[in-house]
């Protein structure tokens, strides 16, 4: 763990070093002001402003001689000048630290919360694949809120509240040794210990339970998530009722193990009020027995008021940075997750800038991390401009063959090739930018319809997106609506079909014009009307690019040049209609079925 706390200083600490600064000086002047200043004049202020002047020497003259050649009056005005200038440097201080700790805070969580996110940008697929996504928002939202308060508020009142805590007990230390009763602070050494026993102890359970309780919020905001995205199932089968059972536990579980995080939380309160007051008590007892005076007796015991107060506090922002563990912890995860499908440290340029779209697998084999094995041997070529069609039943690989091209994922053992050069020699971006990828389910992001497909190509034109328009058949229902392709959508594509996000898509994929083009069953969702407009704005698109078609409609490849069947992880068959249809019986039994 201490190797996480030292990454974490080191990447999101230390470039705010200057910011920091400032928050530990401007802190310890607070500190020193509240912890030394008060007992002090208390001490010496107080008597001097009401000194008797037939009474005895104002103590303070002992301290400081040279206050004996001026006058009262001078002495008077300048005590009570002292009181407002203590507390105005105590207040300066204080405010410009929490405006200091407010500012460094921000910049923490926003390089925090950036860092997260772009390591979850730069993670393979099978990352998301194996993990929930409401935990995932939950860590980039919630878990780095919460090391904010670390790095940021808990750091700095590590900080503040010790040095308080060490400048009242040196006061306190010093008062007793000018009394003569030095020998007092020894006894008042049990009370120091039994103060930090609770911050210690209670420290080790907060750190478990704010663990619990982290986990709890992740799959809290799981479960809104999952509803959010199904509300269809959800009504149409009655599940009202279910899905709010199924939230009420989750949602009690969550309740149930943060308030016992709060119970550890706020047990150190009255603990360290007890220990205070029986540490005030014995001083008053001890001090009265002693012969202590009613001014001595005030300055330490505000002297020992302002170091338990400060242990209090400290202890709080302790129990606050052991809560705060547990986001440490599952932030760490994804932070420190390895990349397994990493960049090239010497990518290999593209040949002219751009490529042909020959691919070849030379003896792929791929096996999930589970030891569940996907593609078993497969050796193919597939010349540029090629059109080829994936047909096969569920599971049998045929996603995992497509995602092989771009790198969603890496082969377990041999090669995929790109016009000779293998995937893992090239940039991921550069290899990226030349594939083309159309879903079953056309993911749109808010924003308008063009906006939407300059996607595909940053910086297109208004010509060209117009040209990808008119070649999806995006043109025909856009012009229908009043503000043509600047119409904003809703999350997802709201606010037009399902068939027209599918057309601006393939719109996206137009104004892209890369060599390599995925179609992963990109009409299965729509209905055979739809199918058909749809099917043949990808015809076009297809033309002169190679193309890879995951179908699970024969309708969908009856352009293909070439069909790959597979089944349980191997190519069984290869060819066209005519030749799979005659000599591969599990084509037959599939094409048959669907009565196409």
């Amino acid at each position: 763990m201490l190797k996480t706390y030292a990454s974490f200083v080191k990447r999101f600490l230390v470039p705010h070093l200057g910011l920091l600064g400032i928050v530990l000086l401007t802190g310890m002047v607070a500190a020193a002001t509240s912890g030394m200043g008060v007992p002090m004049m208390v001490k010496f202020v107080f008597p001097l402003v009401f000194h008797s002047e037939t009474g005895a020497a104002p103590e303070i003259l002992e301290y400081a001689p040279c206050l004996a050649e001026w006058s009262y009056t001078h002495l008077l005005v300048a005590a009570c000048a002292m009181l407002p200038l203590v507390f105005v440097v105590r207040g300066l201080a204080m405010w410009l630290n929490a405006v200091m700790v407010n500012l460094l805070g921000l910049r923490i969580l926003e390089s925090l919360r950036m860092g997260v996110f772009q390591r979850v940008q730069e993670l393979p697929i099978a990352f998301l694949d194996h993990r929930r996504k409401g935990d995932v928002v939950s860590r980039i939202a919630a878990d780095t809120a919460n090391v904010q308060n670390i790095l940021s508020h808990v750091a700095n009142d590590l900080v503040k509240q010790p040095v308080t805590a060490v400048c009242a007990l040196a006061a306190f230390v010093w008062l007793l040794v000018m009394s003569g009763n030095g020998l007092l602070f020894f006894v008042n050494l049990v009370f120091i210990g039994l103060a930090a026993w609770p911050i210690i102890v209670f420290g080790r359970r907060i750190t478990r339970k704010a663990l619990r309780a982290q986990e709890g919020l992740g799959e809290l905001n799981t479960a809104v998530q999952q509803n959010l995205e199904t509300q269809r199932e959800v009504r149409a089968y009655a599940m009202e009722e279910h899905e709010i059972r199924r939230f009420s536990a989750v949602s009690l579980s969550y309740c149930a193990n943060y308030v016992k995080l709060v119970k550890y939380q706020k047990a150190l309160v009255p603990v360290m009020e007890t220990v205070t007051a029986l540490a005030l008590a014995f001083l008053m007892v001890s001090g009265r027995a002693c012969g202590m005076s009613l001014t001595d007796f005030l300055a330490m015991a505000g002297a020992l008021f302002f170091a338990f107060d400060a242990l209090k506090r400290a202890g709080n922002a302790f129990n606050r940075f052991n809560e705060a563990q547990g986001s440490i912890h599952r932030l760490a995860e994804i932070l420190n997750e390895p990349n397994s499908i990493p960049n090239p440290e010497n990518p290999r340029p593209l040949p002219d800038g751009s490529l042909r779209g020959a691919l070849a697998f030379h003896r792929v084999n791929f096996t999930y991390e589970d030891g569940h094995a996907v593609l078993q041997d497969i050796r193919l070529s597939i010349p540029p401009g090629q059109i080829v069609g994936l047909v096969g039943p569920s599971g049998a690989g045929k996603t995992t063959f497509a995602n092989l091209i771009p790198r969603f994922y890496d082969t377990t053992a041999g090669a995929v090739e790109v016009d000779g050069i293998n995937v893992r020699e090239l940039d991921l971006h550069a290899l990226r930018s030349q594939l083309a990828y159309v879903g079953q389910q056309a993911l749109l992001f808010s924003g308008t319809i063009r906006q939407n497909i300059a996607l595909g190509k940053p910086g297109a034109t208004d010509a060209e997106i117009e040209a990808a328009s008119r070649a999806a058949g995006v043109d025909t229902f856009a012009a229908s609506m009043p503000d043509g392709l600047d119409t904003v959508l809703g999350q997802g594509g709201a606010g037009i079909s399902g068939g027209q996000r599918q057309r601006v898509a393939i719109a996206r994929a137009f104004v892209k014009d890369a060599p390599i083009l995925i179609l992963d069953e990109a009409t299965a969702s729509l209905d055979a009307e739809g199918e058909k407009a749809i099917q043949q704005s990808l015809e076009r698109l297809a033309q002169g690019r190679t193309t890879i078609i995951i179908a699970h409609r024969f309708s969908t490849i009856r352009h293909a040049h070439r069909i790959l069947v597979f089944d349980h992880g191997q190519i069984i068959g290869d060819g066209t209609h005519d030749h799979l249809y005659t000599t591969c019986p599990l084509y037959r039994e599939l094409y048959d079925r669907q009565g196409v």
